[in-house]
């Protein structure tokens, strides 16, 4: 089951949006009266009171908007995508202006599926941030410059202009019953899933589509009460993984070799040569000596014994 409501504008832009729309509307009803009121009959009373009503109002107009963007200032670049959403234009935003009429009064014509500010919605933006600088000036002008003649003309025509926008996003946020829808956007911040889809489709495919498909595809699963927009998350790179330092392993020092002591060869004894015939000569047995007793005279000296 799809979820049943969408987050149409953060607290950011709800916080903005009427922090300019509250002052203004009181400046503009109090001009309206001053103008078609007071300026006739310039002796009726209270005008002095709806004269400084102007003038706070206008000072808040002048100092709450800047306020909201600095308070929410982390969340300054969600005002920045919505201003070149309101810049940028297409054939379709042309389309839906001159379809605007019939599709009023007639079911059967289609208006061109739209972004997040449709293209009435984006005129009336334009303007607010043309002429917010303009208001500003020539209030101050009218209230501190004598003569202010050339600041009231500026300031009163500017007004003129506004007075068609004014009325009609008053109309279509609390009268049109198929737009009155969105003022609960600019309140809570929710709004209808289907409106939502009706109204502003390239805006709901960019930022609940997926959601959508994926509610589909897993169907039977139920699914939260309600789906945030999943903004633009920046990429952020891995960070490269460092290189491990490579530990050399010391060099295994080489075991001393012991150095064997050289065989010693043992001395080689010559033979002394012994000639052949002595070799095979049979060696003769001595012959015992003959002793003689007694002896005589040839045999008295031992050196005759034979």
């Amino acid at each position: 089951m799809a979820t049943d409501e969408v987050l149409r504008f953060r607290v950011c832009e709800r916080h903005l949006h009427w922090a300019i729309a509250i002052p203004f509307k009181i400046c503009y009803l109090t001009a309206v009266t001053l103008v078609l009121v007071y300026n006739p009959y310039p002796g009726r009373p209270f005008r002095d009171v709806f004269a400084w009503i102007h003038r706070l109002s206008g000072i808040c107009l002048a100092t709450l908007p800047p306020l909201m963007l600095f308070i929410h200032r982390r969340e300054f670049g969600m005002h920045l995508r919505n201003v070149r959403e309101a810049w940028s234009w297409r054939f379709d935003d042309l389309r839906w202006l001159l379809l605007m009429g019939p599709a009023t009064f007639s079911k059967r014509v289609t208006l061109p599926d739209q972004g997040k500010f449709n293209a009435a919605e984006k005129i009336n933006f334009i303007v607010v941030m043309s002429t917010y600088p303009l208001y500003i000036a020539t209030g101050l002008g009218i209230w501190f410059l004598r003569p202010a003649y050339l600041s009231w003309m500026i300031h009163f025509s500017m007004a003129t202009l506004a007075t068609p926008l004014v009325l009609g996003h008053v109309f279509m946020a609390t009268v049109n019953p198929d737009t009155r829808v969105g003022l609960k956007g600019m309140i809570s911040g929710w709004v209808s899933r289907e409106w939502a889809r009706h109204h502003y489709r390239h805006w709901y495919d960019e930022h609940f589509g997926h959601h959508e498909h994926a509610v589909h595809a897993g169907a039977g699963v139920e699914a939260a009460p309600r789906a945030l927009p999943v903004p633009a998350l920046p990429v952020v790179s891995r960070p490269p993984v460092p290189a491990l330092p490579v530990v050399s392993r010391p060099p295994v020092p080489a075991l001393p070799v012991a150095a064997r002591p050289p065989a010693r060869t043992p001395p080689v004894t010559e033979r002394p040569l012994v000639p052949a015939a002595a070799a095979t000569a049979k060696p003769q047995a001595a012959r015992p000596a003959t002793i003689l007793w007694p002896p005589d005279a040839r045999t008295a000296d031992p050196s005759f014994a034979s």
